[in-house]
């Protein structure tokens, strides 16, 4: 199994949410992660979904900017979602 880190950039494969990109905010157990995206799932109300329904990037932010001495807002979630997405060519209609 993969494991995926805490501000990683991930792109979910299945289900309602196919085709959106997500940080992940933490990883569970060795199935699932907890994920955000500013806007549908914010960081009071992560989405819970499965390893093996995302597809990884070997990119994303690093724990320090993620989880610094304050809280994250769904706003910076957003932007480092776009900055991730627009910095790396991949498409970012589905944000």
């Amino acid at each position: 199994m993969v494991e995926l880190k805490s501000g990683q950039l991930v792109r979910s494969l299945a289900g309602r949410d196919k085709g959106k990109h997500y940080l992940v905010l933490k990883e569970l157990n060795e199935k699932y992660v907890l994920l955000v995206d500013g806007r549908n799932r914010t960081a009071h109300k992560p989405k819970k979904k499965n390893k093996i329904h995302l597809q990884h990037y070997d990119r994303g932010v690093d724990d320090e900017a993620l989880f610094g001495k304050k809280r994250i807002t769904d706003g910076q979630i957003i932007r480092f979602i776009s900055e991730l997405l627009n910095n790396t060519g991949t498409p970012d209609e589905e944000v």
